[in-house]
């Protein structure tokens, strides 16, 4: 039976991105942080997205496999989960809404599996 890998799939519902998808294969990273800066593994343009922090929030692997944390970054807009404030880590599952700042961008969090020889290095569970 060939091993199966994770991906994090991010849809861009509003903000600049709206209508892309970033995918991100879980491999090498313990983390994943969505804003603004340069090494953020899901990006804003700074210009446009003015509600995204520059290290905005991390999504990092739950306490078993195949969950994620959700949690807010001390940003200045804050983090919505499906339209409630982040005040702490939560439980991320597939399907939900994130949005960065009340008026900021929503992106809607997927988790896929696929076969291991279909994916390549990213984020590790």
């Amino acid at each position: 039976m060939e091993a199966m890998t994770v991906q994090l799939i991010f849809r861009h519902l509003t903000g600049s991105r709206a209508t892309q998808v970033d995918v991100v294969p879980l491999g090498a990273h313990r983390e994943l942080i969505l804003g603004r800066a340069a090494s953020a593994a899901v990006r804003f343009a700074p210009r446009h997205d003015a509600a995204v922090g520059r290290y905005h929030a991390r999504i990092e692997p739950g306490d078993e496999p195949g969950r994620f944390r959700l949690s807010d970054l001390g940003s200045r807009n804050g983090t919505l989960l499906n339209g409630k404030p982040v005040t702490g880590p939560v439980e991320l599952r597939s399907g939900d809404i994130l949005q960065l700042g009340a008026d900021g961008p929503r992106l809607e969090f997927l988790v896929e599996t696929a076969p291991a020889s279909l994916a390549g290095p990213g984020f590790r569970a």
